[in-house]
């Protein structure tokens, strides 16, 4: 069984790329629809007890906000997957700004400053790197883990 964790800003893409590859073979976790951590975390418990491949759609931008699913799934035996999707801040802030809820440019800023790239010393089997493609699509390539020589 599979677990997808995405990581991003607010307004990165994570919900449509969600939509775009896993709407048809994965549940959606998302503090987004849950609105609190005890469902948030039940509904993952349900999702581990029986089974069903997940991917959590929040933000994520650290490694601890990361583990309580990361943590859990590894000991369900379930495969981890992370996918880090980017898009220029520009583009976050007007697609934040188009939404029915926004997010306060402050919010953007911080998750920004925080967030740190996925690693396989997490847990991950697997890491992306997802992009929206110019011509609708999306770009997604092996998420380079090697630290930057400078």
């Amino acid at each position: 069984m599979e677990a997808v964790i995405l990581c991003g800003v607010q307004g990165s893409g994570k919900t449509t790329l969600y939509r775009d590859r896993f709407l048809e073979t994965h549940a959606r976790i998302s503090l987004d629809l849950l609105r609190t951590r005890a469902r948030e975390a039940a509904f993952l418990k349900t999702c581990l007890d029986t089974r069903q491949p997940f991917v959590v759609d929040n933000t994520n931008p650290t490694v601890a906000e990361r583990a309580r699913y990361v943590r859990p799934a590894v000991e369900a035996g379930f495969t981890l997957v992370a996918y880090l999707v980017e898009v220029d801040h520009t583009v976050a802030a007007g697609r934040n700004a188009a939404r029915t809820r926004t997010v306060p440019a402050a919010g953007l800023r911080d998750v920004a400053r925080r967030l740190v790239r996925p690693t396989p010393e997490e847990g991950f089997a697997e890491l992306f790197h997802a992009t929206g493609a110019l011509d609708g699509g999306w770009r997604i390539e092996p998420l380079l883990t090697t630290p930057p020589l400078f």
